[in-house]
């Protein structure tokens, strides 16, 4: 198999990234950079920490490690003290990098499985130190079937719209690097002027978000905006209400642009499933089908196959590109492939006559706040190490906290602040509550049915 970062399937003298200050490298700039950088790399297999930016230095960083076989946590550079701290206390790094510097933090050798090649966060703002285990395979078939089913070619030009240490924003840079097309690096916001001058200087053909960001856009009116170089959009990382889904369905039939969403998870290296752009105003809400080379059914709750349409069930996921498995510590680094391809997703879901599916819910105790997946059991471990007696919930895009006892409107205000920096989420999303007692079951486990009606 060929991969992406050995940048060996492309016209060399093409320009692989741009960067906000307007600097160019060719795919034969590239590769000398990774060259160079990875004879700074020891030759011993060692676990690299990544810290992560939308930059030239990150990625030439990325690439190398993976050329060179080390495997590497990415993480956001501004990740909080005190979660980069576990993640170091946990795994034990052998490198540090940051930018183009590293830093030895030991020799030691680390017993690393063969195939091990990327660590992401199971979570979007990377809250936790509960890792996916990703293999070099993984991340290259995810790359090749986006590649297939948006028919991406070397003539696209991609623009970072999300971190590339999300699943989402990874594999964007990964399908456009395996189809030898162009990357424009930038942090800048969509809301900003930058943002839209590299768009515009540089015929960019894709934008790509979480439901968030189209909100954004259609608040900010995307109709406004000079898009003519743009080919289509890509929309995963949660459920787009139905609003938003229909202005771009006719934005983007007035522009001659594609809509493209998306189903996808971290644990299959970001793509499951996709919507084909003619079947959106038929199949409004549809996850779509598989990707090519994957396959999606349905199960119920003893695990047996469900084929009839309309049954709800559990989604489950088969494909190479499926995760060897979770980390939540040193040694299960050194574990192969625990799923043999075989992920249970955890959402629930239906198909319909023609074969597409939709989900309906999650079977898990966790949120997307603007397409950032949230652990409630880890905001409960933040308030529970603030001593404080409280508990969350929530839907997409809304964060519910309870406490216990009276508190003022401004210690109110504090809790949401620190969840909010803490793991990187917007603190208009959250909304913190007082009750008197925090309901709990027989066995002093908290009541979440109980716990949600309390949303109102």
């Amino acid at each position: 198999m060929s991969y992406f970062w050995n940048l060996d399937l492309t016209d060399a003298a093409s320009v692989a990234f741009t960067d906000e200050s307007g600097r160019h490298l060719s795919y034969a700039d590239v590769n000398k950079e990774v060259d160079l950088f990875s004879a700074l790399l020891p030759s011993n297999r060692s676990l690299v920490l990544l810290k992560v930016r939308n930059d030239i230095a990150s990625v030439i960083a990325y690439l190398a490690c993976l050329r060179n076989n080390h495997p590497l946590i990415m993480v956001d550079s501004d990740l909080n003290d005190g979660l980069l701290d576990k993640l170091y206390q946990t795994y034990q790094p052998n490198l540090i990098i940051e930018g183009l510097k590293i830093h030895v933090t030991h020799q030691r050798q680390l017993q690393l499985a063969p195939e091990l090649a990327v660590m992401l966060s199971t979570s979007g703002s990377t809250g936790s130190p509960k890792l996916v285990r990703l293999s070099k395979e993984n991340l290259q078939q995810n790359a090749n079937s986006i590649v297939v089913y948006l028919g991406l070619t070397d003539n696209e030009v991609a623009i970072t719209t999300m971190p590339l240490h999300y699943s989402f924003g990874l594999s964007i840079l990964n399908s456009h690097l395996t189809a030898g097309a162009k990357i424009v690096l930038t942090s800048s916001s969509l809301i900003s002027k930058e943002f839209w001058h590299l768009v515009q200087g540089e015929s960019v053909t894709s934008l790509s978000g979480v439901p968030y960001i189209f909100q954004m856009l259609k608040k900010m009116r995307y109709e406004r905006f000079n898009t003519s170089s743009v080919r289509y959009l890509t929309q995963a990382g949660g459920r787009l209400d139905n609003e938003t889904l229909n202005y771009f369905y006719q934005q983007c039939s007035i522009k001659n642009q594609k809509l493209y969403v998306m189903y996808g998870q971290t644990e299959a290296t970001a793509r499951i499933s996709y919507l084909p752009c003619e079947r959106l105003a038929d199949k409004l809400g549809s996850i779509g089908i598989p990707i090519p080379g994957g396959e999606l059914t349905i199960r119920d709750i003893d695990n047996g196959l469900v084929t009839e349409p309309h049954v709800e069930g559990e989604l489950f996921y088969k494909g190479p590109n499926v995760m060897l498995g979770y980390a939540e510590s040193l040694s299960d680094l050194s574990f192969g492939d625990h799923n043999a391809g075989v992920l249970k997703t955890g959402d629930l879901g239906y198909q319909d006559n023609d074969g597409f599916f939709y989900i309906t819910g999650r079977s898990k105790r966790f949120i997307k706040i603007y397409g950032l997946r949230v652990s409630l059991d880890a905001v409960d471990n933040i308030l529970a190490d603030n001593g404080l007696s409280a508990a969350a919930t929530g839907i997409d895009d809304k964060l519910f906290i309870f406490i216990e006892g009276h508190r003022q409107d401004d210690f109110l205000q504090h809790v949401a602040a620190l969840i909010s920096a803490t793991l990187k989420i917007n603190i208009n999303s959250i909304a913190v509550h007082c009750v008197d007692l925090i309901p709990r079951m027989v066995n002093g486990k908290v009541n979440g049915k109980a716990l949600s009606d309390l949303m109102g």
